[in-house]
């Protein structure tokens, strides 16, 4: 009994303070648990992250391919003006409070199928560019911010917070702004964005700031401590500026008023004319305020019928005016351009103003694209296609504005040029490059060059005809509709897609888009021609001597009335000219003779090409003339075996250097090697009978001529010049020049031509 008392003594329970630490323990290990599923960088976050990583690389891919496609097709599109965005960032576009164009605001899911309606909160897609729109009400949103930046993607800052502090809208509603509520000052309607300016008062100075196509800066205006907001105007060269005069109510303090120095107090006010306390947010009404004695200047209603005057949230009231030119003036600045859908260059900038320039900014669409410190010319490449606005500004050392001239470069919609009836491989685009020079050697069988037209800025489609010397020029004219004014003798034209018959209110659509004897069908356009260089081949400016064999197509010498010019007296002096050889379109040789008698050479068998050699003058570039002509390669008439035993006769397969490689037998597949008459290796056999064998070479049917106008030959040392033919040419229709030899002709009659016939090369006797 005693031993048991001891063992139930010896056996200790669990105390509280070991209890409390066992809990203690737990506690940790059960927090470093949760750390690691649901921490900052716990299993839960990185599963987010990877989804969310994966979603945006979805959609960043699907972009990509869109551009690429765009790129490769060479869409002519406005789709890179656009903002694309979900249903939540198109109302905050709506509410301008991102630096859009609300008119140009498209859905997303129109162009990118993998958004879905979570990423609509914040993908947006702009001037060809995708954001991720961060926004302080999105869940996640700085972790999701980090990530993108990770990726690459670029990030869109919004502040969608409920700070009073900056300048979010630009529509005359009444808003608390930096310390004051005022109806803001009113951008959104009314405008042309891409001429006016934000300008901000600096130490005195009207500093130019961004175009009201972007977002102000929060410290364009202050009116808690008078510092207005202005605005800087100009179009075509003249040039204004703006304050806003937001709705006020006022009445005179006849406290700090005296005579002669009377004092007003003023309260802005919304559209209703009731006042709100900025710092305590009580709301005072126009009853309330007309009992105190406000008033409400006249100024801030609108409309000819006193009882039906329109409340107006504010105005903008001209400062001042820099510029009023009449026609003929010299503007402050002013420049040239030569454009195209693409590319603009800025050329002879000039100024008219005794201050000193410090500064010229080149913008594009409110952009500044580059700065000078002189009135340099600039060329801006690479610009998305679609309307553009270009502007160039002078500035003083301060950034205040001595002068701008903005340009609008608008893309014209019309009916693109039909090409259908021309020979793709003798039509040519026409266009000239920045030195003035025309380029006609692109086929209208390949891709438009990106300079053939822009009807938007007066670059027409052209394109020109060549065959055998005769060139004719034509010029598209899109459908389109005219009013003529009679004050100024002028017309004004505006182009119509497709073929729409409607017009607007004094226009009228020429008689030269109908077509039928009863007018029944209309056309999208015509070709007009220009004007036709040669009527003959003969009188071409260009010409040339082609013949073709197997693989090849030889040039003779270049010929034509621009090789030499002639002075008064008859005496003719040479031309120095450069020569452009293409085959099918592509540049495949330059020339610097009329005399080289070049040859495109590696053609094939049987296969109609287009050469074209292009005329320009050596020093200028100038485009002089051409000659173009669709030339078929033939195939020399193959050996005619016949007749021979094909037991003892032998293909004869030669070495590089001329010496015997080896023979194989007639009854055996011909040998890819044994003639190729293109390169001059002829076919050749033996045969081999009784001891004694005999070589043979095919002579294939071929017209000749004797050349004796060849330069530094002998007379005594005459050349040919061959061609293969068929056996339906003979000498009464060979090529110019040319003659068919005797041997082609069998019979007592020759009523037989022979496609070739074995000449005898030498017989070996043992």
């Amino acid at each position: 009994m005693k031993e048991n008392r001891l063992k139930l003594k010896n056996k200790k329970g669990i105390t509280l303070i070991a209890l409390i630490i066992t809990i203690v323990v737990l506690l940790i290990l059960a927090m470093v648990s949760i750390r690691g599923i649901f921490g900052e960088n716990g299993l839960i976050q990185r599963a987010k992250e990877a989804s969310f990583k994966t979603k945006m690389s979805e959609i960043a891919e699907e972009f990509n391919m869109y551009l690429t496609e765009q790129k490769v097709n060479n869409l002519d599109s406005n789709e890179e003006i656009k903002i694309y965005a979900g249903k939540v960032l198109i109302n905050i576009i709506e509410d301008e409070k991102l630096e859009v164009d609300e008119s140009n605001v498209q859905d997303i899911r129109k162009l990118l199928k993998k958004v879905g309606k979570k990423e609509e909160e914040y993908v947006i897609v702009h001037e060809s560019k995708l954001y991720y729109v961060s926004q302080s009400k999105i869940k996640n949103n700085a972790n999701q911010v980090k990530w993108c930046q990770q990726m690459g993607i670029a990030i869109w800052e919004y502040d969608s917070g409920d700070s009073n502090s900056g300048i979010k809208v630009v529509n005359g509603n009444y808003e608390l702004v930096n310390g004051v509520y005022l109806c803001t000052p009113q951008l959104n309607e009314g405008f042309v964005k891409s001429n006016i300016r934000y300008v901000k008062d600096v130490n005195g100075n009207l500093v130019a700031g961004s175009w009201i196509s972007k977002k102000p800066d929060n410290d364009w205006y202050d009116y808690k401590n008078q510092k207005w907001a202005n605005i800087y105007v100009e179009s075509e060269g003249i040039e204004s500026y703006y304050v806003w005069i937001p709705r006020y109510v006022y009445k005179v303090d006849d406290e700090k008023s005296v005579t002669g120095n009377e004092r007003t107090d003023v309260k802005f006010v919304d559209i209703d004319n009731s006042y709100k306390n900025p710092e305590t947010d009580e709301k005072t009404d126009w009853t309330t305020l007309q009992s105190q004695g406000y008033q409400l200047p006249e100024a801030f209603t609108w409309g000819d019928d006193d009882s039906n005057k329109t409340p107006i949230p504010g105005y903008w009231m001209s400062k001042y005016q820099l510029s009023e030119f009449q026609k003929g003036d010299n503007y402050t600045i002013d420049y040239k351009t030569v454009a195209t859908a693409t590319t603009i260059k800025v050329q002879e900038i000039s100024t008219n103003t005794d201050k000193t320039i410090a500064k010229y900014t080149y913008a594009v669409n409110g952009n500044v694209l580059y700065e000078s410190k002189n009135p340099e010319d600039y060329t801006i490449t690479g610009l998305a296609k679609g309307n553009k606005t270009l502007t160039v500004t002078a500035l003083d050392s301060n950034g205040c504005i001595i002068g701008s001239m903005t340009k609008l470069y608008e893309v014209a919609d019309v009916n693109p040029p039909d090409l259908t009836g021309f020979d793709k491989d003798t039509t040519f685009y026409v266009y000239w490059d920045e030195n003035g020079n025309e380029h006609n050697e692109i086929p209208i069988s390949q891709s438009a060059p990106e300079e053939w037209y822009d009807y938007g800025t007066r670059n027409w489609a052209n394109i020109v005809t060549r065959n055998d010397g005769l060139e004719s020029y034509y010029v598209w004219i899109p459908r389109y509709q005219y009013s003529l004014n009679q004050n100024t003798q002028t017309s004004s034209i505006k182009f119509i897609k497709g073929t729409d018959t409607k017009t607007d209110a004094g226009y009228k659509i020429p008689e030269a888009f109908t077509w039928g004897d009863n007018g029944e069908k209309q056309l999208t356009g015509y070709w007009m021609a220009k004007y036709q260089l040669s009527s003959e081949e003969t009188n071409a400016k260009i010409n040339a001597q082609v013949s073709a064999g197997g693989n090849i197509i030889r040039v003779g010498d270049i010929t034509g009335t621009v090789l030499t010019t002639t002075d008064t007296g008859g005496n003719s002096t040479p031309v120095s000219l450069k020569y452009e050889y293409y085959l099918n379109g592509n540049k495949v040789h330059d020339g610097t003779s009329a005399t080289e008698k070049y040859n495109y050479t590696g053609l094939n068998l049987n296969t109609t090409y287009t050469i074209n050699i292009i005329a320009r003058n050596a020093s200028t570039n100038a485009y002089v003339g051409a000659i173009t002509k669709k030339i078929k390669t033939i195939d020399a008439y193959a050996p005619d075996l016949t007749g021979f035993d094909k037991n003892n006769t032998f293909y004869v397969i030669y070495n590089d250097d001329g010496s015997e490689k080896e023979r194989i037998s007639i009854k055996k597949k011909v040998p890819d090697n044994w003639y190729d008459y293109s390169n001059r290796k002829w076919a050749n056999i033996v045969t081999t009978a009784n001891g004694t064998e005999s070589y043979f070479v095919w002579i294939p049917r071929y017209e000749y001529r004797i050349l004796e106008d060849r330069k530094n030959e002998s007379l005594d040392n005459k050349r040919a010049d061959v061609n293969f033919i068929t056996t339906d040419i003979t000498n009464g229709n060979c090529s110019t020049g040319y003659k068919v030899p005797e041997a082609f002709t069998w019979g007592d009659n020759g009523e037989k031509q022979l496609t070739g016939y074995w000449m005898s090369k030498y017989q070996l006797n043992e």
